[in-house]
């Protein structure tokens, strides 16, 4: 687990990420941060933190200067940012000012931090610096990489908390993250393993969140180091579904530190997707570019299915960065709201790239790919592209309607890949009997206020699919213990089948306005409730799940995107 750790502190940047990680290990010692990492220095000083000195039981004040890779003569007293300056900065101005006279008397110590280790050229000039400069009341460290493994090896990953099963699960992962075929199977048992155990205690159910992180952390950096940032999309998801689910049941999400704690892992995925976003953001932009990828079309058209999910749930997570900051900012566009606005808005045009460069886009094979439908049509309208959102809707009617005439073909209601290749080389028909998808369709035409697209979804259903039964699944009480943790919609609810095709569009609305009053259960999930509902939408794309109604027919009325569910 050691050398896990060592490699992967060698890959931090130093702001947001190696600070970041410090400052949990300060924690995991028991010494109490007094500021946090933030931009720029504060006179020399990225941490500072006071408790008791484990090398000698005293009670200190602990000044920390991150510095990123090794300290070498270069980087040891030329410029303003090296270590030397740095040190006299502290002991200078840092020690003299920062202080009340609460603190002002208790020892300072003072540590140079880095993720490298310090090279025997300057070892000489550090001893004689800090021979020459500590005193009675100042003393001076360095914590390298080595330092830095043992102390998260001894307070933060202790035997107990991380055996020896766990450190086995996270190396076949890493040793396995590269094969394109590989499921993270040894990752998701790791999650279960650290999720088992039901803890009330503050400090054991935070070991356990940081754990995960950290875990989680390690797997990005792998990623980013083989460049493939795919795996870590699908390990942020069950990561913060089961972490989700095991705060829900363990009802700690009343606890008062556990949602400044889950937000971190929140923002770990998030940087996950943006990363992700920022590899592929050119090849959505040109026409056909995921079929170089893929082994012949059927993969292709499955691959372009997977992305716009993945590209729907990064967009709609930063529109709920922006209703986040603009709830906290009492209901007004502050700065950090439009740069997330801006954000959802190139995900969303990105995606509608995505979708008009790759024609498999208008032709789902499964009928579960309403989950994708439903996950990019609501970027669409959090994002108010309301015209992207009915040319698409247009385009599928059109396009599955054509892939009937043509090729017999209509989206397989069972997902069953060997079925739908055999459907493909002509050993097997097609089965047209029910369909969820269409019923999404004709919804979001009634929500977009389209009647010439709801009447050409119903002529496209008379014409060649007059016999198909239209279903509607929704969820009951008992769907929320499903949903972090499996597949919701298979286990929970139940569906409405042999769904009225009405001729006008208003009497199919006002069918809907009146079940909404009648089939909401999901309105009561704690998800909901707080304001999260992305746990909804990653459990949809990542289960395999049916979406939860609640998504889009809370849009019936023409709402803010900024205040809307």
């Amino acid at each position: 687990m050691r050398f896990l750790l060592h490699e992967y502190i060698s890959l931090l940047k130093e702001d947001g990420e190696l600070d970041s990680l410090i400052t949990d290990l300060l924690i995991g010692m028991n010494l109490v941060p007094l500021s946090k990492p933030q931009r720029g220095r504060q006179h020399g000083v990225d941490i500072s933190a006071i408790g008791i000195d484990k090398e000698d039981g005293l009670k200190k004040v602990f000044l920390i200067a991150v510095k990123q890779g090794n300290l070498t003569r270069t980087n040891w007293d030329s410029g303003t940012n090296s270590v030397r300056p740095t040190l006299n900065e502290i002991k200078d101005t840092y020690v003299n000012i920062a202080f009340s006279k609460k603190y002002q008397k208790l020892p300072k110590k003072v540590i140079v931090c880095t993720n490298g280790v310090m090279n025997q050229t300057v070892q000489i000039d550090w001893t004689q610096y800090i021979n020459k400069n500590s005193e009675n009341n100042l003393e001076f460290d360095f914590w390298g990489i080595g330092e830095i493994s043992q102390m998260l090896d001894e307070y933060l990953i202790t035997e107990k908390l991380f055996p020896e099963e766990f450190q086995s699960l996270l190396r076949k992962t890493l040793a396995f993250l590269d094969l394109p075929d590989y499921k993270m199977t040894h990752f998701y048992i790791l999650i279960d393993k650290v999720f088992e155990i039901k803890y009330k205690q503050k400090k054991k159910v935070l070991k356990q969140m940081r754990l995960l992180r950290l875990c989680l952390s390690i797997i990005f950096k792998w990623s980013q180091d083989i460049e493939n940032i795919k795996p870590s999309i699908y390990a942020s998801e069950r990561s913060i579904l089961k972490c989700w689910d095991w705060l829900h049941k363990n009802e700690l999400l009343d606890e008062k530190y556990i949602f400044p704690e889950f937000y971190k892992l929140h923002l770990l995925k998030r940087e996950i997707g943006i990363t992700f976003f920022n590899k592929v953001y050119d090849n959505y932009r040109i026409q056909h570019s995921i079929y170089r990828y893929s082994k012949n079309s059927l993969e292709y058209s499955l691959t372009i299915w997977e992305h716009i999910g993945i590209l729907a749930i990064i967009g709609l997570t930063e529109m709920k960065e922006a209703q986040f900051n603009y709830a906290s900012n009492s209901n007004k566009v502050d700065k950090a709201t439009e740069i997330y606005l801006n954000s959802g808005n190139v995900i969303a045009e990105t995606l509608n790239h995505l979708i008009m460069l790759n024609p498999p886009s208008n032709y789902p094979e499964y009928d579960e790919h309403s989950i994708e439908i439903a996950l990019a049509l609501k970027l669409f309208y959090s994002t108010t592209k309301f015209d992207k959102a009915k040319d698409w809707i247009y385009a599928l009617s059109v396009g599955i309607s054509d892939a009937f005439v043509i090729k017999q073909f209509f989206p397989l209601f069972r997902t069953n890949y060997d079925k739908l290749v055999d459907i493909y080389i002509g050993n097997e028909k097609c089965d047209i009997q029910s369909s969820m998808l269409l019923t999404l369709l004709l919804e979001w035409s009634i929500i977009l206020d389209e009647k010439l697209i709801y009447d050409s979804l119903k002529k496209t259903i008379k014409d060649n699919f007059k016999d198909v039964n239209l279903q509607l699944w929704f969820p009951e009480k008992e769907t929320e213990n499903f949903l972090c943790n499996s597949d919701y919609s298979a286990n929970s609810g139940s569906n409405k089948h042999s769904i009225a095709l009405y001729e006008e569009m208003k009497d199919f609305k006002n069918e809907i306005i009146e079940e909404k009053e009648i089939f909401n259960e999901e309105k009561d999930f704690e998800f909901i409730k707080v304001g999260y509902d992305l746990i909804g939408h990653i459990a949809s794309r990542h289960y395999r799940s049916q979406p939860l109604p609640i998504f889009w027919r809370s849009l019936i009325k023409n709402e803010d995107p900024l205040k809307k569910v």
